[in-house]
């Protein structure tokens, strides 16, 4: 599912299920998505990543690398897991710079965003917001859609 303007969701939104909505419930469907929506962006809605001393960390999926090593393997992994199930947008990949301290980039068939320690740069240097993402057409993971509302 595609990210939609405010404007869409509101002409075209229709529950999934058969029935009416009373209006205190289609008020916080709206509100929900606003909310969303108007959410500052972080590297951890497009990769794997974790903020660390308020800098964000891309984590890469964990190596069992042999016995006596299983303990550590675990935990890895389901922090690995748990910032994986965070991403909002499908398709973005994390491709090491030189200096990967310092910039990384994040890219998809569509978007390529340089992130510098906490600010993100997109091409245009507009976007600041989910809401400034629309115009890109991402599409939400299940996560994205569960966030989102746009799954109901």
């Amino acid at each position: 599912m595609k990210l939609v303007s405010m404007i869409d969701f509101v002409l075209d939104w229709t529950p999934k299920e058969v029935g009416f909505l009373t209006d205190e419930e289609w008020a916080d469907s709206v509100h929900e998505y606003a909310t969303f929506l108007n959410q500052p962006l972080n590297l951890g809605m497009f990769v794997p990543a974790i903020e660390v001393d308020g800098k964000w960390e891309v984590l890469e999926e964990p190596i069992c690398y042999g016995v006596g090593d299983e303990q550590y393997y675990g935990s890895r992994m389901d922090e690995y897991q748990q910032a994986k199930d965070r991403v909002l947008f499908e398709g973005f990949e994390y491709k090491k710079t030189k200096d990967e301290y310092q910039f990384c980039f994040v890219e998809s068939e569509k978007l390529n965003i340089v992130w510098d320690y906490n600010t993100v740069i997109f091409p245009d240097r507009s976007c600041k917001t989910i809401n400034d993402l629309i115009k890109y057409a991402p599409t939400l993971t299940a996560k994205g859609q569960e966030l989102s509302g746009l799954n109901k």
